[in-house]
């Protein structure tokens, strides 16, 4: 064989095959570490069919710091263009399809040529990953995550799709990294004890659009993060860096969903009481900024009438003109964005807008609770521009702007359906919900959905915030500040000292009266409601006001302040957590019990146990749940400063508490439950 070719600078040192786009061997200098890529044994596949290297053509070309390699078949007129180049410890490989004039190129495969090879002894990895598709929820294909030593995973037949995953052994952490967009990895463990990682199978056309480039990085990382150690918070941390944040919308709000109506079980909340739940936590809050959905406000009630997104407002929550009142009150003395909650997914037959050019219809015998009778094929949504109509009239029937919530996104309604094999879920990715992410940011609307409900996708792609943010937990330090929002856990979640020092903002609807209502026929509660596992579906004004105050401060107000500062590390310590953020804030969540919590940012305390001191815009958020006497250290900005101090309660600005300020600290005797701003004289 011909020399190999080399790539080299002061930290990564690589070699290349002289003839094929295959990478021999990387040698990182900090860590004295080497890895192993792959050989020519292995080769492509185009459209499930092997093809031999001898049936390609290739030239090579090199530059200082890249390589250029071109494979031309001739049989087909088929020609791929492969970058590698090296910058500091990652190459950068770009592989492009220049040339396929008779359109004959659909799949890319990689066989048997990994493009990193991880050893076997000392190292620990970590991938995120998907289960199959389960037929009893939609064909969602549930988030999941396994960490593991390299010598402990079993040897495996078959190479495990990720979305996410590295390997690491204390002195380097090292990855590949993808921008294709599902499930754009492939690791797998060997016979001989060490894991292949490999691109996953590269679909190049999907439908009349084209993938005819990817980008793909081989990451070699030291303590990227500062703390002495080299581990996945390193990768993780490497990942949330190179995606694009959130909307800042969602960054700092108090994002809550307000159920109006639901044929079952009738009126929960009129638009006159969606005014008084709304000012009472601009009240309770002393107007921090709010988004709001709402839930039921179309005809129908909620999922009254899909596909059909406008049909006329609701008249049993009220008038249009109520609507456009409250609209123009959120947004002009409340600091609140209204907006609504709607459902691209669900289909039912009375519906208007059913229509089976792209509606999936539900064969099955067994009648869900919800009573949904179909699913949307995006695509052809998209394609016959159904949905653009459909929206539009959304639009022009409900005042709108900024943001919209989107009931549980799939990309899996026609994974599985007899009729609908040509529409994948890569398909239904960039042919329908991306088209019409698009079209809405146009009209400068992004959205939140349910949760990660096993989208196979970095959900950037699609969303800003999450209501339920039900991704593995080792998954929040990459999505910190890029997915905002959300409760932890479940569909209904938990409120526990654990949940709200991670990240716990509302994911139960608000209402203003009980709902399900105590007097609903058991069968309707059975046949609608026999899912849920807590005695209400929503937290209601009425009833449920300690626990609405009690999430604002101990949950919503903390992810708040986390989110104004960059996650580094996120650590699981025995049966808690240790999170650390820029700035030397550290987060201990039940390191000492189920009940215990410190967050600190230095010498001072940013929240203790169910007690909190949390600073926003110049000013102190103080609350206990339990009432509590303490000293709290101000922070810089409101030290040797006169201080104005008031409690908060739904209607308003109450007397101070009492206190005593005291050189850099202030005493507070908080009463449970009753927020008290500080701000300066």
């Amino acid at each position: 064989m011909e020399k190999y070719i080399r790539l080299s600078n002061d930290v990564l040192e690589i070699t290349l095959h002289p003839t094929l786009p295959i990478v021999h061997e990387y040698y990182h200098l900090p860590s004295q570490q080497t890895f192993v890529g792959a050989s020519d044994a292995g080769c492509l596949a185009i459209n499930r069919e092997v093809i031999p290297w001898n049936c390609w053509e290739t030239t090579v070309e090199q530059t200082n710091n890249m390589i250029v390699y071109q494979t031309y078949l001739s049989e087909n007129d088929v020609t791929l263009e492969w970058h590698f180049e090296i910058d500091n410890a990652e190459l950068h490989l770009h592989c492009k399809v220049i040339n396929d004039p008779k359109e004959h190129l659909n799949y890319l495969e990689w066989v048997d040529l990994p493009l990193l090879v991880c050893p076997n002894e000392g190292f620990e990895t970590w991938r995120a990953y998907f289960k199959a598709s389960d037929p009893k929820a939609m064909n969602k294909m549930w988030a999941t995550d396994i960490i593991s030593k390299v010598e402990h995973l079993p040897v495996e037949a078959s190479a495990q799709a990720l979305i996410y995953g590295a390997f690491w052994n204390g002195s380097i952490c090292a990855f590949i990294d993808s921008d294709y967009p599902l499930l754009p990895l492939k690791h797998q463990k060997l016979m001989n004890g060490t894991i292949a990682l490999t691109l996953n199978t590269w679909q190049v056309r999907v439908r009349t659009q084209k993938i005819a480039t990817i980008k793909v990085t081989v990451g070699f990382l030291n303590d990227l993060n500062g703390d002495g150690c080299v581990d996945l918070c390193d990768y993780r941390l490497w990942v949330n860096r190179s995606r694009p944040a959130g909307d800042h919308l969602y960054a700092d709000a108090i994002i809550y969903k307000i159920f109006t109506h639901h044929k079952s079980v009738g009126l929960a909340t009129n638009l006159e009481e969606c005014n008084q739940i709304i000012r009472a936590i601009h009240n309770i809050t002393d107007g921090l900024p709010q988004i709001v959905y709402l839930i039921g406000q179309q005809e129908g009630g909620h999922d009254g009438t899909y596909p059909t997104l406008a049909g006329g407002i609701n008249l049993s929550v009220g008038r249009e003109t109520q609507l456009k009142v409250l609209h123009t009150l959120c947004r002009e003395e409340l600091n609140t964005v209204l907006s609504y909650h709607a459902n691209l997914d669900d289909a039912y037959q009375h519906s208007r807008d059913w229509d089976e050019r792209f509606v999936v219809p539900d064969t099955s015998a067994e009648v869900g609770s919800l009573q949904v009778q179909g699913s949307i094929c995006h695509t052809r949504d998209v394609e016959i521009k159904a949905i653009f109509n459909r929206l539009q009239d959304f639009l022009d029937t409900f005042p709108t702007n900024s943001t919209l919530h989107l009931d549980n996104l799939r990309l899996t309604n026609t994974v599985n359906r007899k009729g609908w094999e040509d529409i994948g879920v890569l398909e239904e990715l960039m042919c329908g919900l991306q088209p019409i992410v698009r079209w809405l940011k146009k009209r400068g609307i992004t959205l939140t959905t349910e949760g990660y409900n096993g989208l196979p996708i970095d959900p950037s792609l699609l969303v800003s915030g999450f209501w339920h943010h039900d991704p593995p937990d080792r998954m929040r330090q990459l999505l910190h500040r890029r997915i905002y929002g959300g409760g932890r856990g479940d569909h209904l979640g938990r409120y526990t000292t654990a949940d709200y020092g991670i990240c716990n903002n509302f994911h139960i609807d608000l209402s203003y009266r009980r709902c399900p209502p105590k007097n609903l026929p058991e069968n309707i509660r059975q046949r609608d409601f026999g899912w849920l596992t807590t005695p209400t579906l929503t937290w209601s004004l009425q009833e449920d006001w300690r626990k609405i105050v009690n999430c604002l401060y101990l949950g919503t107000l903390l992810s708040h302040f986390y989110n104004e500062y960059e996650m580094v590390s996120w650590k699981e310590m025995g049966s808690g957590w240790t999170i650390t953020y820029e700035d030397n804030i550290k987060a201990e969540v039940c390191l000492d019990g189920p009940e215990s919590l410190k967050v600190t940012m230095g010498d001072i305390v940013i929240a203790r146990d169910n007690d909190r001191f949390v600073p926003r815009n110049g000013a102190i958020y103080a609350f206990s749940r339990d009432g509590s006497n303490d000293t709290w250290t101000l922070p810089p900005a409101l030290r040797n400063r006169q201080l104005d101090l008031y409690t908060l309660h739904d209607t308003g600005r109450g007397p101070a508490p009492d206190f005593e300020i005291n050189n850099n600290s202030i005493q507070l005797n908080l009463k449970p439950g009753v927020p008290v701003k500080v701000v300066p004289s």
